[in-house]
């Protein structure tokens, strides 16, 4: 008995000795490669005479979220961090490009990210669309449920277009406009009752209430249905607005494991439950669709995005779309037209109750317009052309909130040096080693936009858009929808919403609110975990005219 205890006890110490050389080990060889990896990146950054911020994290991995999410606080301290932390990159909008160029390096163990907010490096980037892609690490949220016209690269991406593009016309827009006047009636009934307006949840009901209508032929997407434990709009916010949600991509196929489903916590649970829902309810649309649809021409009775959708495909054996990829567009169409538009109208309600001057300037057009007709009795052919104001009233809230984070892109050969033309006439090209990553900053670019004779570019003033005769998303180093080919499929339709929900709250209403409320939260905005939005509750009051 006494040499088993003995024979048990060595072993126990051998097992642990091996063990705790294995985790030095690990640990030295994490060590070694991260220091390894950093200084061969530095060498190629410095190589490109760019400033340069080191990150001991490769951005945007699965290491890099798990930490993000986990020491966020003390990370904001750093340059590394804010430099590409999308909450940090809108909250600092151009400072950090002012001290260190219009271009300069995140050096990392695994990459270099180029931070840039120059409009001929962005233009050039954004028009190359086969040299430059879309990086999977970045995108993989938005390809949960399929790649899709926003995620594909290559070929794919003409075929994806290719297929969404119907779903897009001005007969869309015409249905999208009668939708969003309709539903922004209901609910100015609602707000001149109680003679107020919680813009951040109502502007998000509105959003939702028209998205159903427009692609989900008016299905009842706020309550779920048989065999669901989540509705649809709530399977999809959840995926959308949980914090955890990109450190999860990449392991989110382990999650499935029974073992491992009893182990998660609350919050993950949670999150799994909802993309689960979420690619049941799409699935169940195909089907439904497919099962009552023949893949003829869309009707005025039956034209919905999903339907349209639907019968492109079919009538296009070559660019034929799989079902993982026709969930991927219908999670894509709802993402843009509930939550960007969503937050897009709830900042233009805030800034506008905030900004009496700008509110009646806008009056004078939308009455104008109008004419004393009723907006529900005039075509959107004959009303959209005309609201300059109100449409500049959309870009300049999205100069100032977009809610669309920086533009990311990769060379098409990530292994392969590149170069990239530039604003500075003493670095006109910038040569780029092999692991480089573009980081466009939309935010840093339009919180330097250049309009002449127009107001400092702190101030919200649509005004600044109207001083040439034409109005125009065009304008460089302006880039709420992207730009180039691979220009967001949907800017129409989220411009015709605007419009139709502003001019009918304008018509009918006068805004005010507490500004320096309203200012606290505006500043408050977070980027989590994709999309710029307000953290707070606004409310805005409201009175009729």
């Amino acid at each position: 008995m006494l040499t088993t205890y003995f024979d048990s006890t060595l072993l126990s110490l051998g097992e642990r000795s091996a063990l705790h050389i294995f985790i030095i080990g690990a640990l030295l060889y994490t060590l070694f490669s991260t220091v390894e990896g950093v200084i061969r990146n530095y060498i190629a950054a410095r190589k490109a005479g760019l400033r340069i911020l080191i990150s001991p994290i490769t951005p945007y991995t699965l290491q890099w979220r798990l930490v993000a999410a986990l020491l966020e606080k003390s990370l904001v301290r750093f340059r590394w961090y804010r430099a590409i932390d999308w909450t940090c990159a809108w909250q600092d909008g151009d400072t950090l490009h002012k001290e260190l160029g219009d271009c300069f390096a995140v050096v990392s163990p695994g990459l270099n990210v180029v931070c840039t907010s120059d409009p001929k490096t962005i233009e050039h980037v954004l028009k190359d669309w086969r040299g430059f892609v879309k990086p999977d690490n970045v995108n993989e949220i938005l390809g949960t449920f399929g790649q899709n016209v926003d995620t594909s690269n290559g070929d794919d991406w003409p075929r994806h277009r290719k297929i969404v593009a119907p779903c897009f016309s001005e007969r869309a827009s015409a249905t999208v406009w009668a939708e969003a006047v309709s539903q922004s009636n209901v609910l100015l009934s609602e707000w001149l009752s109680i003679r107020s307006a919680d813009v951040v949840q109502d502007t998000g009901k509105l959003a939702l209430n028209v998205i159903s209508a427009v692609a989900f032929e008016n299905q009842h997407v706020s309550k779920p249905t048989k065999g669901h434990v989540l509705s649809l709009h709530d399977a999809l916010t959840t995926v959308m607005s949980t914090s955890i949600s990109p450190a999860l991509e990449g392991i989110m196929p382990w999650l499935d494991l029974p073992i491992l489903r009893h182990l998660m916590p609350r919050s993950i649970k949670k999150l799994v439950l909802a993309c689960d829902e979420f690619k049941g309810y799409t699935t169940e649309l195909l089907v439904n669709h497919r099962s009552s649809h023949s893949p003829t021409p869309n009707t005025s009775s039956n034209m919905n995005l999903i339907n349209t959708l639907i019968n492109a495909n079919s009538a296009d054996a070559k660019a034929r779309l799989s079902d993982s990829e026709l969930r991927g567009n219908v999670f894509i169409f709802t993402v843009g037209g509930l939550e960007s538009t969503s937050a897009t109208l709830a900042f233009a309600l805030a800034l506008l109750a905030i900004h009496p001057e700008v509110q009646e300037w806008v009056r004078e057009e939308v009455d104008e317009v109008i004419s004393g007709n009723s907006l529900d009795n005039m075509e959107y052919k004959d009303i959209f052309p005309r609201l300059k104001r109100v449409l500049a009233v959309m870009f300049e809230t999205l100069r100032l909130y977009s809610p669309s984070p920086p533009l990311p892109r990769s060379f098409h050969n990530a292994n392969a040096p590149f170069s990239i033309p530039t604003s500075d006439s003493e670095k006109a090209v910038v040569h780029l080693g092999p692991r480089t990553q573009i980081m466009m900053n939309s935010w840093a670019s339009h919180a330097s936009l250049n309009i002449p004779n127009s107001s400092p570019n702190t101030e919200f003033d649509p005004s600044r858009w109207l001083q040439s005769s034409s109005l125009s998303h065009n304008t460089p180093g302006f880039y709420p929808w992207g730009s180039g080919p691979r220009i967001c499929p949907g800017m129409k339709f989220s411009q015709v919403e605007f419009c139709a929900v502003v001019v009918s709250v304008l018509a009918r209403c006068r805004l005010s609110a507490d500004k320096e409320e309203v200012e606290a939260v505006l500043q408050g905005s977070k980027a989590d975990p994709l999309l710029l939005g307000m953290r707070g509750k606004v409310t805005v009051q409201m009175s009729e005219r």
